[in-house]
């Protein structure tokens, strides 16, 4: 109107909305400028183009139920429980919003408000915290191999009735004989002279579904001078985290706290990527308990992938020739930027006769962390079949990984779009490099 003063626009600061909870992430969520370049690295949205599926759209709903404009259980269903938590996001992201962590506080933040699914609390609470129970778990899926129980309950279907226990026995398969644990008490002595002594975190999940790759984790640790001790230990509390239980993840923390503060080595080491990265988080889990805050914080800064731990110590064992062509998969949770992310490809560049060859979309997620491939099949499938085309064009006999997780996936996806692709933990393929070294040694002494 004429003759009025001119209407001030107050900053964009000033119109926000005070959060009504999850203010440990408001600030980080609303840095989100949305220029929509995690679109081309989200592998939800590349398989499925909707804006709710982008980090970006994911964010901005959180940020709207923060300031009320929404509810969360009004996005539980799709922008909440189909994000995977990969970051991959954030390689793409100049504020480098952190969209996993964000996802994860309000998976947690809609519990505390809606409560837990009866199946997932008695699974973090009574199986997952209890190295007893997982050993009964493991003695009961052996004997329903062996008396061929298992195989008829895949072979009718029958399986599919029992929820996600059996769509993971379908997943994982028959399980090994003998659990990593086991494997561990036959191991042989470090190689003199002895560079350190390392304490090793078994990851729960690859301790029944793939031991075979720590056992070669510790056999190359050991070739290679270190002498390792194997605590027992239970669940890192990595899967609570993802699926927004807090109070199961901070129990599962405390618990493994308590156990290696009593171990008396110069650093821990853990073969699996999300695991290791998990426990490296334990400072932040504990930092508000003030009994357990201190050997928190002792035990995240003295944990180390072990991939990262042998590259930047050197490799002491003598390697064989391996004439593989190896295309190297890099797990979500290895971090964005560092030399982690490069290690698996240092320690495999030493291998004579090995030929790496490039991976499209090497850091793109696999589609298989935790249940998801359960959760949300459909997905897991699509962004799957999307890795396996790369591995195809890569022309690689071998797919390399470092995650148990990854490892499971990929060698489902393997079997189904790639049968001539051997899946493996790279070390593995370090420890099949040792073995030929010994071999030949001992056919033509040096």
């Amino acid at each position: 109107m004429r003759g009025s003063p001119p209407r001030t626009i107050p900053p964009l600061t000033d119109l926000a909305v005070p959060p009504r909870f999850l203010e440990d992430v408001y600030q980080a969520a609303s840095e989100c400028n949305k220029c929509s370049l995690c679109q081309a690295v989200c592998p939800t949205y590349v398989t499925n183009p909707v804006e709710w599926e982008t980090a970006r759209g994911r964010v901005s709903l959180i940020r709207d139920a923060i300031e009320g404009r929404i509810e969360l259980r009004d996005i539980a269903d799709g922008p909440l429980s189909t994000c995977l938590t990969c970051d991959n996001c954030i390689a793409a992201c100049a504020p480098r919003v952190p969209t996993g962590l964000i996802v994860s506080r309000a998976r947690m933040e809609l519990h505390e408000q809606e409560g837990h699914p009866w199946g997932q609390s008695f699974a973090f609470r009574s199986i997952l915290p209890k190295a007893g129970a997982l050993r009964f778990l493991h003695g009961l899926s052996r004997a329903a191999q062996v008396t061929g129980v298992h195989a008829l309950l895949r072979r009718t279907g029958l399986s599919h009735w029992l929820g996600a226990g059996g769509a993971l026995m379908e997943h994982v398969g028959p399980l090994p004989r003998q659990t990593a644990y086991r494997r561990a008490r036959s191991l042989p002595l470090a190689t003199a002279p002895v560079r350190g002594r390392l304490g090793f975190l078994v990851c729960c999940y690859q301790n029944l579904a793939a031991p075979q790759a720590t056992a070669a984790t510790m056999r190359v640790l050991l070739a290679n001078g270190f002498e390792v001790v194997v605590p027992q230990l239970a669940c890192s509390g990595l899967p609570a985290k993802s699926l927004g239980d807090r109070e199961a993840m901070t129990d599962m923390a405390v618990a493994n706290v308590d156990i290696l503060r009593e171990v008396k080595v110069d650093l821990l080491v853990g073969d699996v990527a999300s695991c290791t990265a998990h426990y490296k988080t334990y400072d932040t889990v504990l930092a508000g308990d003030e009994r357990h805050a201190a050997d928190a914080q002792h035990v995240a800064h003295r944990t180390l992938l072990a991939s990262e731990l042998l590259a930047d110590y050197g490799q002491r064992a003598i390697l064989g020739p391996l004439r593989w062509r190896v295309a190297i998969d890099e797990p979500c949770s290895l971090p964005i930027d560092g030399p982690t992310r490069s290690a698996s490809r240092r320690l495999l560049a030493e291998i004579p006769r090995l030929e790496i060859v490039p991976l499209g979309e090497a850091a793109m997620c696999c589609g298989g962390p935790g249940m998801y491939f359960h959760e949300q099949p459909d997905r897991s499938e699509a962004i799957l079949q999307r890795k396996f085309e790369h591995v195809v064009a890569s022309g690689a006999d071998v797919l390399v990984t470092e995650n148990v997780s990854c490892l499971v996936q990929l060698r489902n996806g393997a079997a189904r779009y790639a049968p001539r692709v051997r899946v493996m933990h790279v070390f593995e393929v370090l420890d099949e490099s040792i073995e030929t070294a010994q071999r030949r040694n001992a056919v033509i002494p040096e």
